[in-house]
């Protein structure tokens, strides 16, 4: 199995979202995240604060993101033979369905010695 890094985007106001809409967000993401368990396509995951910074050319930014309306809200590492494999799990995400953008990538293992 390959691990992949499964990205959420969406728009940088979703701190906004009402308590109620909140917790049936995180109710689907624990049923989602319970399927995948299951099938054994789930190693980590965690949501992403709203606050933080960015550093271009040694200048820093407050906030995850810099004149955008989109920011990343969130991880998982999935677990997959293939990035068409990975690809197809992440389609079933709850966030898919709110219009959000998923990026899907293959974590590369480097050999420790050559670090």
């Amino acid at each position: 199995m390959n691990e992949f890094l499964m990205l959420i985007r969406e728009n940088a106001d979703y701190g906004s979202m009402t308590a109620e809409d909140m917790q049936a967000c995180i109710e689907e993401h624990i049923t989602w995240v319970n399927g995948l368990i299951e099938k054994g396509q789930y190693k980590l995951a965690n949501p992403l604060d709203d606050k933080g910074a960015s550093i271009k050319n040694g200048v820093v930014t407050d906030g995850p993101y810099i004149e955008s309306k989109e920011c990343i809200s969130g991880f998982y590492i999935l677990l997959a033979n293939s990035l068409e494999e990975a690809v197809g799990i992440a389609k079933t995400c709850p966030d898919v369905a709110r219009g959000n953008t998923i990026e899907i990538r293959q974590i590369t293992e480097v050999d420790e010695h050559t670090t």
